[in-house]
């Protein structure tokens, strides 16, 4: 068995001026971002937007076979966790 080796730029987290420019250009093209440690405060701010009472789907059967490409966005459409801490692609 062979396996390919994974360029350092996936596994390596990018430094603080790196995150900084990065939400400033999200911000520029409306979207909102925040930048949080660890996937368990990913998960609590993603939850944290989901208005009280609201339902959401789960286990549909559906899939997202490409990835979007979105260059710009009505402000508050969009919410972009960011997360210091390496978890795959």
């Amino acid at each position: 068995m062979s396996t390919i080796p994974t360029p350092d730029r996936f596994t390596t987290l990018p430094d603080e001026p790196m995150i900084a420019a990065t939400v400033t250009a999200l911000e520029e093209h409306g979207f909102s971002a925040e930048v949080v440690d660890d996937l368990d405060a990913a998960r609590k701010a993603v939850l944290d937007r989901i208005p009280h009472g609201a339902s959401v789907a789960y286990g549909q059967h559906s899939s997202m076979g490409k990835i979007p490409e979105i260059h710009q966005e009505l402000p508050g459409r969009i919410h972009i966790v960011l997360i210091r801490q390496v978890v795959g692609f």
